[in-house]
């Protein structure tokens, strides 16, 4: 079967089922975001896709080919634990990657586990690396042969790519209007000169607007549900502020090097 679609169909999958799986987990398991007691949408995006658990997929996906001859043969049990621990490392390097580049280019802070401990720059931490392990066993014992049953179905079935089309037409659409979003957010961040928190300043967009609603009777509406996300930003921006970034004005730097 082609290569580019079989990534294409585990980019898909990938980034559905990891949208499902951070849903729950934030509303029921996560010690911060449970709290709450509030389904929110866990993606960046409008739909229901987060793109580094396709990227994760593939990842596991490639990785589940690999063997270790001088310990398969020997100890098979423990290659399986290095394996799944080779998986967990690359998971946690690509969310490590994803995390700095929207930090350091975007100024927009995805996700946070600056509460969790031993967690490195908000980003990563021992506690989901330890879940991206289980995972990573999960997908090698129980997903990856029926992951290659399902490429195998799909080689046969082509006439199912045309939903993976339909995805991609809608999954682009979602990154042209994300992405118009982003650099609104960024233009802020510049301003302030600060690293957005992006997932507490979602949740305060939406506290007010539910608040808003609550205060709404008939036609009279709440002075809350004018308020724009520009507002919102300058009246609560210590909430969502990770750190002050170091920057210099551009006619600043351009006198330093005339000079």
């Amino acid at each position: 079967m082609n290569k580019l679609l079989v990534l294409l169909f585990l980019f898909s999958s990938g980034s559905v089922t990891g949208w499902v799986l951070e849903l729950f987990f934030r509303r029921y398991l996560d010690p911060v975001e449970s709290k709450k007691k509030k389904w929110v949408n866990p993606g960046f995006f409008v739909g229901p896709y987060i793109p580094i658990y396709g990227f994760g997929l593939i990842i596991l996906y490639l990785l589940g080919h690999i063997s270790i001859p001088f310990l398969g043969t020997v100890h098979p049990l423990l290659e399986k634990l290095v394996i799944f621990i080779i998986m967990a490392t690359g998971m946690t390097l690509l969310e490590f990657i994803t995390g700095m580049i929207f930090i350091n280019h975007m100024h927009l802070q995805l996700w946070d586990y600056s509460s969790y401990w031993g967690n490195i720059k908000g980003v990563i931490c021992p506690l989901f690396s330890l879940i991206w392990y289980c995972l990573a066993a999960f997908y090698y014992l129980v997903l990856h042969p029926r992951v290659l049953g399902a490429l195998d179905w799909l080689s046969k079935n082509l006439a199912f790519s045309f939903f993976i089309g339909f995805f991609y037409g809608i999954f682009f659409l979602d990154i042209v209007y994300s992405f118009q979003l982003m650099v609104k957010m960024k233009k802020l961040a510049d301003e302030y000169q600060i690293v957005v928190k992006y997932n507490a300043y979602k949740n305060k967009l939406v506290e007010i607007r539910t608040e808003a609603k609550e205060r709404s009777y008939f036609f009279f509406s709440s002075r809350l549900s004018s308020i724009s996300p520009k507002e919102v930003f300058e009246k609560y921006r210590e909430n969502f502020s990770v750190k002050q970034i170091v920057m210099k004005p551009i006619h600043k730097m351009a006198d330093k090097v005339r000079k």
